[in-house]
């Protein structure tokens, strides 16, 4: 039976739903509810009728559902399925504002499934965070707000005040209505509650301070798996409803692209539209004033992703682009910039890692990353993690698995979408972006979920499908360059390790999971066997059957060092580092001797990584560790590979210290400026590592309640590194979670930082000797030099200059190649010299 005696419904019919408004970047703020935003406009009503949209989960760009899987236009209504003991579907766009006034809002709705005469159903209004009261992102998943509604226990409630609904009030369909009056300091609230019968029931409660915030449908109950209800339509209206249109999101929710020797690519991130919905995505360029199409891009079904290829692109300036939908009989757009590429200067790189919520929306560190200013960007896992939203993960079935990942995945590009759209940036997947804590994926081999619930991340394998992990590929790394060997995996799974070229910088984007061997390999048992609560017994941790990046990954490396087709200089992009530099693990802080989690073993195959980045001086950035390091490698003696930065996490979850001091560990060669827990240490592993710099978390972050100082203190931040391409000279900066970066302050930075290296110093080997002085006609071309014994590369790099020295490493002789392509000239037999003043022109 439907209600018709209450106005607004009989106007659902004639509504048009307000679901969504071109997103100006100039506008998306952070600031919602307060009166310091910009006027608001006329339309500060809201109406939607639900049963006139297509069928979808995602319900519009007016709304945002946390958990986003579990509320959907189905039959003909709005419908919540889940299970948690709190939901509920924003409204982003209307808020209720500060200062006196009235508003009324009102909904039809009805029971979907009784679960034992169990549950909630309502409003929640004035919704706010209190670590961050003026970001309606921050509202959505931490906010707290009252509460009012009816129970299937027979009881009406705003906030703690309850009263009996009449007997026998028939929840299958009925009305709810709240209105507020807000004076001198108090707002009087008043629910009527009315079913199809015209039974009613007011309630009256007043509600002292301020009332403002976000307004939501709620599904609240007292435990999980309780009764369900679906929602005809809604309205809002009156004097403290505010319109705020630039807070909608979506149904274009954000985009990233890539630009690589000529090469664009971009993904378009829509949200799980319905099949009645338009399945297309429409991107054009501005050209001399006008916006012309370039393609229109189908939507993929599973990933919600739509990804444009561009050749033989002109990188020469900045040129914006548009990507254009329709949805609900209206068209959408999202606009945003591919940037001109700094070939004349240095490249500005911006390093990320590590999402947990519990600092979402990261606001302080997003709007520092905007004054940093970085030309290109490089999330290198861990995007989001299996509690993120304040809800579990769901592993299967598998489709309701995929959508549970997309809810999660959205709040990544929600925080950094601002960010994204006018620079090109890099996104590799990690072990939580695929429900697990630890990941060894030894080459994509599957583990089922029962042998998976008996070890959980103990042991190797995958444990999602791999259709799972091919949406989780696809989101983060539609928009990368093709992968350098797109052969699946076992199971299927997709590959997307790559090479990309920018700004004089190549880059090579790895993999040190997927393939990786796992520790049910070397250890056998139960339980944390990838932790090391003891020395490792010699040769525990070797063997020829184990694998660290893998074969396939090794080659793509051999083949990346060679080719240094416009790049002046070379760094290895991986998810974590390839040693273990963490002592101290988790809220205990237990001290460990290894954690088979890091990239410091098996040691035999990890040196054989590092030998082969060190032959092109290539620099390595990794995250991950959730604690920041700038460490030098070794391999056969100290320091005689390269230098890795691991960069801060955005938001630190699980902690780590790195202490080494506070354990006696033995150590050598502290640097210049004196820093505890610094200079040469030996890991489990074997590993030498020079600890440059580290920054610790403080002990006392579990005392801080407010989320943002608590990221702070859990060393939460981001990495700067500048790559000079003319000097070749690489700056690391780690910037702290609430740095002020108005003001020049050492409070900004982890101590240790910023530190500058040359890029010859990522080759610390010592040279037995040095073949004659190569003198070339033609200034910084590359020089290969080449061991004619072993047929093995020894460096390569594009030198700096028209004369070069290069080093060797055992006597022999030697063939040196000067130039690219068709200019290539090769020189044989050439031995080293006791001669400094020995000349080789070229």
């Amino acid at each position: 039976m439907t209600i018709k005696r209450r106005k607004f419904i009989q106007n659902l019919g004639l509504a048009v739903p307000m679901l969504a408004s071109p997103l100006n970047p100039i506008l998306a703020k952070e600031m919602a509810f307060t009166n310091e935003m910009p006027p608001r406009s006329d339309s500060s009503s809201f109406l939607v009728d639900f049963t006139k949209l297509n069928e979808r989960v995602w319900i519009g760009s007016s709304f945002w559902a946390v958990p986003m899987e579990d509320w959907e236009i189905k039959n003909r209504r709005l419908e919540f399925s889940g299970a948690e003991t709190q939901s509920r579907l924003h409204v982003l766009t209307h808020v209720l504002g500060d200062g006196e006034g009235d508003f009324a809002i009102s909904g039809n709705l009805g029971l979907l499934e009784n679960k034992g005469n169990k549950g909630g159903v309502g409003f929640a209004i004035g919704i706010k965070d209190h670590t961050d009261p003026d970001s309606v992102k921050a509202a959505c998943y931490f906010g707290k707000g009252i509460s009012v509604g009816a129970t299937l226990e027979g009881k009406a409630y705003i906030e703690d005040k309850v009263e009996i609904l009449p007997t026998g009030f028939n929840f299958d369909n009925f009305s709810l209505e709240l209105k507020g009056k807000h004076t001198a300091g108090s707002t009087e609230l008043t629910l009527l509650l009315t079913d199809a019968n015209g039974k009613t029931k007011r309630l009256q409660h007043p509600v002292k301070g301020k009332l403002n915030g976000l307004i939501a449908l709620e599904n609240k109950g007292k435990q999980k798996k309780e009764s369900t209800f679906w929602w005809g339509g809604m309205q809002l209206s009156g004097t403290k409803i505010q319109h705020r249109p630039e807070q909608s999101f979506g149904p274009i929710l954000w985009a990233m692209y890539t630009l690589s020797r000529g090469k664009l690519k971009l993904t378009a991130q829509l949200p799980p539209i319905g099949a009645k919905d338009s399945q297309k995505v429409e991107l054009q360029f501005l050209r001399k004033g006008k916006w012309v199409k370039e393609a229109k891009g189908q939507v993929d079904p599973v990933s919600f992703t739509s990804i444009f290829t561009i050749d033989a692109w002109d990188a020469s300036e900045d040129i914006k682009y548009r990507l254009r939908y329709s949805l609900d009989k209206e068209r959408h757009s999202y606009e945003g910039v591919i940037r001109k590429e700094p070939f004349d200067r240095s490249l500005v790189f911006g390093g990320l890692t590590c999402q947990h919520a519990m600092g979402f929306p990261y606001r302080p560190l997003v709007e520092n990353l905007e004054k940093s200013n970085p030309d290109i960007l490089y999330f290198s896992g861990d995007q989001l993690y299996e509690g993120n939203g304040g809800y579990p993960i769901k592993r299967q079935p598998e489709d309701k698995a995929i959508l549970n990942y997309l809810g999660k995945w959205y709040m990544f590009g929600w925080a950094f979408g601002e960010v994204l759209r006018d620079r090109p940036s890099i996104c590799t997947p990690d072990d939580h972006d695929v429900y697990q804590g630890n990941l060894w994926g030894e080459g994509g081999e599957g583990i089922s979920f029962e042998d998976w619930e008996n070890v959980r991340d103990a042991h190797g394998g995958l444990v999602q499908t791999p259709n799972f992990v091919n949406v989780v590929n696809k989101t983060q790394c539609g928009h990368m360059p093709d992968a350098y060997d797109r052969t699946p995996m076992k199971s299927n799974i997709s590959t997307w390790y790559t090479h990309l070229v920018y700004g004089k910088v190549s880059f090579a984007i790895v993999s040190d999971r997927l393939f990786k061997s796992g520790p049910e390999m070397v250890r056998p048992g139960k339980g944390r066997i990838d932790h090391l609560t003891e020395p490792a017994k010699p040769g525990e941790l070797e063997g020829d059957e184990l694998t660290f990046v893998g074969q396939r990954q090794l080659d793509f490396l051999n083949d990346w060092v060679a080719d240094w087709k416009g790049a002046n200089m070379k760094v290895l992009l991986s998810q974590t580092l390839f040693s273990n530099v963490g002592t101290h693990h988790g809220p205990k802080k237990q001290f460990l001797f290894g954690d088979l989690d890091s990239g410091g073993w098996p040691k035999s195959k990890r040196d054989k990584v590092i030998e082969t980045i060190r032959k092109a001086c290539a620099f390595h950035i990794n995250g991950d560790q959730h604690l920041p390091f700038v460490v030098q490698y070794s391999i056969d003696e100290p320091r005689d590979g390269g230098w890795t930065f691991c960069t801060p996490a955005i938001s630190t979850g699980y902690p780590r210290w790195g202490q080494p001091d506070s354990v006696n560990v033995p150590f050598t060669d502290r640097p210049e400026h004196g820093l505890p827990n610094t200079g040469c240490y030996r890991d489990g592993f074997g590993n030498d590592n020079y600890i440059y710099a580290v920054g610790n978390p403080t002990d006392d972050f579990d005392e801080e309640t407010d989320r943002y100082k608590r990221a702070q203190k859990k060393s939460s931040g981001y990495g700067i590194v500048t790559f000079d391409t003319m000097e070749r000279t690489i700056k690391m900066e780690a910037i702290r979670f609430l740095a002020d970066l108005e003001r020049t302050s050492e409070a900004n930075t982890f101590p240790g930082w910023p530190l500058t290296i040359q890029q010859t110093d990522n080759d610390g080997r010592r040279p037995v000797g040095y073949l004659p002085k190569l003198k070339m006609a033609i200034a910084d071309q590359v020089v290969k030099v080449i061991n004619e014994d072993t047929k093995e590369l020894v460096h390569a790099m594009r030198v700096k200059g028209d004369t070069y020295v290069p080093s060797v490493y055992q006597l022999g002789k030697y063939t040196i190649v000067i130039g690219e392509g068709d200019t290539k000239k090769t020189i044989s037999g050439i031995e080293i010299t006791i001669d400094s003043r020995k000349v080789i022109s070229v």
